[in-house]
């Protein structure tokens, strides 16, 4: 009898496309560039989908960019993010000066690459730097990319340096107050004004802080419509433009591809009678010698006057926090808030005697020690709720704030139900004849809503947030409150709202 046998059939296994992406750079912005750009991008897009083998998984370009560091090449750190996420099998390159001219970004980069198991095909050199000679290779032409690099830097600085020379700025970027009309600088009638203002009030004797201030307070905005803060104002009362005449080479390009201030490295050429003055050469130099004696009196220069010189920064933007002198004391401010306003940074003060009350209890001080701060402590953080401190060992200690006494957790933050104006703390004396007490009050300057006890307000913040570090919390939890006759409503940061009947 015939032995009969099935044969199952057999389906063949499609072999997986590999995926496969482009990186195209340009150095500058003109024309011809990015025509050369559109040019790349469209032949590699022609070409992935070309192959029947590849899975075309995108184009990445960077604009104007230099090859000389990968920090602010958008596209191309997005495109090794993709290869971490197995987006990409295979990238393709016109060559290694357009991946990158720093050997060391080059190599690392590749290395990278190869370990997540992505080629990277340079079609000029005809490498890829998955093969065993790949890395040689490229090592040795990296190396050749990065010096031409530096040489065609070396030739433009030069070019440069000689136009200083001869007076000559590198390029036109016109300061506040003028415009450049393709020949020549002009003022700007509206801007210059203001200039003239600026340099008029601080020779009076006000201050840089106040002159943004009051300029602010008035709409007036620095260019690219930016306001007015006490940095802008410093960086006009120390600019020689305002008098006619040009700093050249004021800063350079260090080894590093980094832009630093010129403090001496090298020479710096001033150029008098370049365009129309704002400013008499004379008070220019009276504006300059105000400055010079104003640091020179100025507490903040003493990096050792304070055991938290240098140590306190701001937790709500991260600025740094700057001692002052009030009424009340000695207390540390955020100079975000007090530059820009409370719009930019909500950071309440702190005093001088809490940060030294909190220091000592974290470092189990029986009394406080600068000495003892200054060595153990890196890092002091300021947050509405509470202050940490970092330690330089790595630890890192916790203190909830405490407020009392000229600055209440409840300040410009009970608004009015009636008005809504912001209340005001106040003192009353109440009680019968010869036993009035001195009581805290809440009041409205706007209206005759009725004066608030701070008693009967704690109570209601008790109530709602609990009895523990409730002033703490209130600053951090709690945008504002609005009082009514008949109720509190507590308007939570993350929009809850929460209602407390009052008696």
């Amino acid at each position: 009898m015939p032995k009969i046998s099935v044969i199952k059939p057999h389906r063949p296994r499609l072999k997986r496309k590999k995926k496969v992406a482009a990186y195209t750079r340009v150095s500058m912005e003109t024309e011809m560039l990015l025509h050369s750009l559109s040019a790349q991008v469209s032949y590699y897009n022609g070409l992935i989908q070309s192959n029947p083998d590849w899975e075309f998984a995108g184009i990445y370009a960077d604009e104007g960019i230099s090859g000389t560091s990968t920090a602010h090449r958008d596209d191309f750190n997005r495109m090794v993010a993709d290869c971490e996420a197995g987006k990409i099998d295979m990238v393709l390159v016109k060559s290694i000066s357009r991946f990158a001219r720093d050997t060391v970004d080059t190599l690392e980069t590749t290395r990278h690459l190869k370990e997540l198991g992505v080629d990277v095909y340079f079609e000029r050199e005809n490498i890829h730097s998955i093969s065993d000679e790949g890395e040689l290779l490229l090592t040795l032409l990296a190396s050749f990319a990065q010096e031409e690099s530096r040489s065609i830097s070396e030739n433009v600085k030069w070019g440069i340096r000689k136009r200083f020379e001869q007076g000559i700025p590198n390029g036109h970027k016109a300061p506040y107050g003028y415009e450049w009309d393709g020949e020549m600088y002009h003022v700007i009638p509206e801007q210059g004004e203001i200039v003239k203002e600026i340099f008029a009030r601080y020779l009076s004797g006000a201050s840089a802080y106040g002159i943004a201030k009051e300029l602010s307070g008035r709409g007036i905005k620095g260019q690219k419509d930016v306001p007015m803060d006490d940095s802008t104002i410093k960086f006009i009362l120390t600019n020689p433009s305002y008098t006619g005449s040009m700093l050249l080479q004021k800063n350079f390009i260090s080894e590093g591809h980094t832009r630093k201030r010129n403090r001496g490295e090298l020479p710096m050429y001033m150029v008098e009678g370049m365009f129309e003055p704002l400013i008499a050469q004379e008070d220019f130099e009276k504006a300059q010698h105000i400055r010079e004696e104003r640091a020179a009196a100025s507490a903040s220069r003493n990096t050792t006057l304070t055991a938290f010189s240098g140590l306190v920064r701001c937790g709500e933007c991260g600025c740094s926090v700057s001692r002052r002198t009030t009424k009340y004391g000695k207390k540390w401010n955020c100079n975000t808030r007090e530059r820009k306003g409370k719009a930019q940074c909500g950071l309440r003060p702190v005093y001088e005697t809490e940060l030294e009350q909190k220091a000592a209890a974290a470092l189990w001080l029986d009394a406080f020690d600068g000495e003892t701060v200054r060595r153990e402590v890196g890092q002091i953080i300021i947050n509405n709720d509470s202050i940490e401190f970092l330690m330089k060992n790595g630890q890192r200690r916790k203190f909830m704030r405490a407020y009392s006494r000229g600055h209440s957790a409840f300040s410009q933050k009970i608004i009015c139900g009636c008005c809504g104006r912001k209340l005001e703390c106040d003192y009353w004396k109440m009680g019968p004849k010869g036993q009035k007490e001195k009581r805290r009050m809440w009041v409205c300057r706007g209206c005759s809503f009725r004066r608030l006890p701070d008693d009967e307000f704690r109570e209601a913040v008790v109530g709602v947030l609990g009895k523990e570090d409730y002033e703490p919390r209130f600053v951090k939890e709690v945008a504002d409150v609005t009082a009514f006759e008949d109720r509190f409503e507590f308007h939570f940061t993350e929009g809850r709202v929460v209602i407390w009947q009052r008696k």
